[in-house]
């Protein structure tokens, strides 16, 4: 089992959906995207590219830029990041935004 709360973010690698969190890959036996977005959107997971699933909970910065959410306030050379899809940049940029001043009110206020 694994703690979603945990999953960084979703995506797919060569046709595998993959889970990424702060320690590593992990497959799921489960192979479609789509089916975890169903299953995922109301712990805070949103598509932010037709390749992931984005747990927005845990983003800390935008680089609107590079089209990148960040899972740490400062980057670094080990620095996981989901991309988002310049399509959407504009329509999803007050979403991200919104959510990653939600996500430093927790922080604040010592959430998790």
């Amino acid at each position: 089992m694994m703690d979603m709360a945990q999953v960084l973010y979703i995506q797919t690698e060569d046709g595998a959906v993959v889970f990424l969190t702060s320690e590593g890959r992990f497959y799921p036996l489960v192979p479609s995207l789509s089916m975890y977005a169903k299953h995922t959107e109301q712990i805070g997971f949103q598509k932010l590219d037709r390749t992931n699933l984005v747990n927005m909970n845990l983003i800390r910065r935008f680089d609107e830029k590079r089209g990148l959410v960040f899972f740490e306030k400062e980057e670094d050379a080990n620095s996981q990041s989901a991309i988002v899809a310049f399509m959407n940049l504009s329509k999803l940029k007050s979403v991200i935004m919104a959510w990653i001043e939600r996500n430093a009110n927790k922080t604040d206020k010592g959430e998790s």
